[in-house]
């Protein structure tokens, strides 16, 4: 006969021990065999994206770890408040007023322009407006330019427009633009920036033996803004319309100005996830770095001088790209499955290049915005 006993309970998580120790108001908890010091003004909080239809790779949280918090109702947050604020510390002496002209210029926008699925209007791209805006004064003020109110609202006009436009289609631009000039009677017209790039550009065309077009040009100076701004940048277009031609023109143009610019290009969707983002051996435990993780690696050896881009050829799957949800935010911090981080700098740029958006939700065109390469878009 054999006798087998039941197995022992299994340990209390450490998030359970670090609940205990402060609801207890104890000095220390201990953690793995160590004795941590607890901060008694601490708190833990989750923030938890959807997960279910829309929302392809994510998993709802699990019912033992949800009992040990309780829900917390969220209210809607004051644009306009957060607004003047992030503009007060910006340094706009008339944050107020702009403030609220930007606001109104997204709620119109969301009203009156096509409801495209890549369009976002929301406190995200409002944000990333009032950066760029106290980026361009910051700058302004260092060159030794006059900043007076008028001044102030030609800054963040222009901010608007640059972090807007290139996601736009062709009939709502015109319109944007149009609101823009109501709210902002003031500020002058937009001309075309980036004078040297400009010229570059036109050499690379002539070396390439591709006929030069304004449009198109215009285009990859709106897609070199783009990665000033982003982390990540979309290109939208189908077949044959000059994706591949825009972002490669601009790496030989900024490498013509000086500028080292190494890129990584891979088509994630021709290959299993683990082949994409590292796998562990089952047998040994040894980590293999996959292909996208290798590039990464390559990347943050550069210094900060370099800028790397690692584009990513191919449609945009949910399995995969909610692995790179925390890359494409402010954290820039990719998690690989062996728990190992690599933290990325202000000089890596994450280029998508896909036909359409059918399979990116939210949170993806939330953190990028997406330059499309047609102007006859209207009609899907």
């Amino acid at each position: 006969f054999f006798f087998f006993s039941p197995p022992p309970p299994p340990p209390p998580s450490s998030l359970f021990l670090t609940q205990a120790a402060l609801k207890s108001k104890a000095a220390f908890v201990e953690l793995l065999g160590r004795q941590v010091d607890i901060n008694a003004n601490s708190g833990i909080f989750i923030t938890m994206n959807p997960a279910g239809k829309g929302y392809g790779g994510r998993q709802k949280l699990p019912d033992n770890l949800k009992q040990l918090f309780r829900p917390v109702a969220m209210s809607k947050p004051d644009l306009d408040l957060i607004a003047e604020v992030i503009l007060y510390s910006e340094g706009f002496r008339d944050a107020k007023t702009l403030g609220g002209k930007l606001v109104e210029l997204y709620t119109l926008s969301r009203q009156l322009l096509s409801p495209q699925q890549h369009y976002d209007w929301g406190l995200r791209a409002l944000k990333t407006v009032l950066r760029t805006g106290g980026q361009l004064l910051q700058r302004r003020r260092r060159e030794g330019a006059t900043v007076d109110l008028a001044f102030e609202a030609n800054v963040l006009a222009q901010a608007a427009r640059v972090n807007t436009v290139s996601k736009l289609t062709h009939a709502d631009a015109v319109r944007f633009a149009a609101l823009l000039t109501n709210l902002f009677p003031s500020v002058e017209p937009p001309t075309m920036m980036q004078p040297e790039l400009l010229a570059a550009i036109k050499e690379v065309y002539a070396e390439l033996k591709l006929v030069y077009t304004e449009a198109q040009a215009k285009k990859i100076i709106e897609f070199y803004e783009q990665t000033q701004q982003r982390m990540g940048v979309v290109i939208v277009g189908p077949s044959g319309s000059g994706k591949s031609t825009v972002w490669r023109v601009l790496q030989r143009a900024l490498t013509k100005l000086g500028l080292n610019l190494p890129f990584y290009v891979m088509n994630p969707k021709s290959m299993p996830r683990h082949r994409l983002l590292g796998h562990i051996d089952i047998d040994t435990r040894e980590w293999f770095d996959g292909v996208l993780t290798a590039s990464a690696r390559q990347v943050i050896k550069e210094p900060l001088s370099v800028t790397s881009w690692i584009v990513c050829d191919g449609d945009i799957d949910p399995e995969w790209i909610e692995s790179l949800n925390s890359v494409l935010d402010d954290n820039r911090l990719l998690t690989m499955p062996s728990g190992e981080r690599i933290q990325f700098g202000p000089n890596v740029n994450f280029i998508f290049e896909t036909h359409d958006l059918r399979c990116v939700f939210k949170f993806l065109y939330e953190r990028n915005l997406c330059a499309t390469e047609r102007n006859d878009v209207d009609d899907e």
